[in-house]
C-alpha cells in the first residue's frame, strides 16, 4: 500500500528524532578487580527500574560476561566482522530481561586492522540502538587504544579499584588520561573486594585528593563493595547476585552505586550520538605527557 506524503513526512520526522541511549562504561586500570561482576549486576538492577538495557562485553581480550551468567552464545562480535552473522542476531537475552552483546577473544586483531570494521559496526548498531534506554559497556583493563576508545565515549563512567597498590596506581593513570582528553565525563569511583567500608572510603579519599591536587579536578564516590562469600559463590555458580540474593547487603551497595550514578549530571539527549560513532571519534587518542 502506497503511503501518502503526509505519512511519509511523519515517519521521516520520527526517524530523525530517534533518541540515543545513555552510555555507562565500567572500567579499571588493572584487570581482576571485578568489572564484569559489577557490569552484569548493575545492568540487571537498571532493568528492574524498567529501563531497556543492553550490556556490551567490550573486553575483547578476555570477554567473560557470558561465562558469569552461564550463557553459551553461538555468535559474537567477531562473527559480525567476518560476516558470519549480523549484529542484531548475536544479541542474546540475559537474566532480568537485559540484552547482551557478547565479545570474543578473536576480535582484537580484527578491530586493530582497519577502522572500516568499526564503521561497519556503527552502521549496523545505528539501526536499533535507539531501542535501548541504557547501554552498559564492560571494557577491558588498562589504557590501550581499544579500551580508551570506549572509555572516552562514556556519558558516565564507573571506575573500579581494589586496595592493591597496582590497581590504585593504574586507576589514577586512567583518570589522568580521561581528564586530559575528555574532562567532562563524570567519574564514579567504586572500591571492590574491600574488607571494610572505612577502608573503601579511605581509598577514595586518597584518590580524590591526588586528583584535586595534581589534576585540579575531582571524582565522585560510588561506594564500597565488601569482599563476600555470597559474591564468590554467585560467580562460581554463574548466577547473578542481584537475582539469587536480592536483599543482601552487597546488592544494597550496588543499588546505592546506581543511585549515585544516576544522580550525576546527565548529558542532554539532543547532544548524544551513537556509541560506535563516539568510539570512532576517540579511536586515535594519544597518550601524551599526562602520563
Amino acid at each position: 500500500m502506497k503511503q501518502s506524503p503526509q505519512v511519509l513526512s511523519v515517519l521521516s520526522k520520527l526517524r530523525s528524532e530517534k533518541k540515543f541511549p545513555e552510555i555507562f562504561v565500567v572500567t579499571s586500570g588493572k584487570g581482576g578487580v571485578g568489572k564484569s561482576f559489577v557490569s552484569v549486576n548493575i545492568a540487571i538492577l537498571l532493568g528492574q527500574l524498567r529501563r531497556r538495557v543492553l550490556l556490551i562485553d567490550a573486553d575483547i581480550n578476555l570477554g567473560n560476561v557470558d561465562l558469569l551468567l552461564g550463557l553459551r552464545p553461538k555468535y559474537s562480535i567477531a562473527d559480525v566482522l567476518t560476516e558470519k552473522a549480523d549484529l542484531r542476531s548475536i544479541i542474546i537475552k540475559g537474566p532480568g530481561g537485559i540484552d547482551i552483546m557478547p565479545a570474543s577473544s578473536g576480535v582484537l586483531e580484527l578491530l586493530e586492522m582497519d577502522d572500516h570494521l568499526l564503521r561497519k559496526l556503527k552502521d549496523a548498531f545505528s539501526t536499533f540502538e535507539h531501542e535501548y534506554d541504557t547501554v552498559i559497556v564492560d571494557t577491558g583493563a588498562g589504557i590501550s587504544k581499544n579500551v580508551m576508545s570506549f572509555v572516552l565515549s562514556a556519558d558516565k563512567l564507573i571506575l573500579l579499584a581494589t586496595h592493591d597498590p597496582a590497581s590504585i596506581a593504574d586507576a589514577y593513570s586512567m583518570i589522568k588520561v580521561i581528564k586530559h582528553h575528555q574532562a567532562s565525563i563524570p567519574i564514579l569511583f567504586a572500591a571492590n573486594m574491600i574488607a571494610s567500608d572505612s577502608e573503601g572510603e579511605s581509598l577514595f579519599n586518597k584518590m580524590n585528593l591526588m586528583v584535586n591536587r595534581f589534576l585540579d579536578s575531582k571524582i565522585n564516590y560510588g561506594g564500597t563493595v565488601l569482599r563476600s562469600s555470597i559474591i564468590a559463590e554467585s560467580i562460581r555458580q554463574q548466577k547473578p547476585l542481584t537475582i539469587e540474593h536480592p536483599n543482601s547487603s552487597s546488592v544494597n551497595i550496588l543499588k546505592m552505586i546506581i543511585r549515585r550514578l544516576l544522580n550525576l549530571p546527565m548529558k542532554d539527549v539532543s547532544e548524544r550520538t551513537g556509541l560506535f560513532e563516539r568510539v570512532i571519534l576517540h579511536r586515535n587518542y594519544i597518550v601524551g605527557d599526562e602520563l
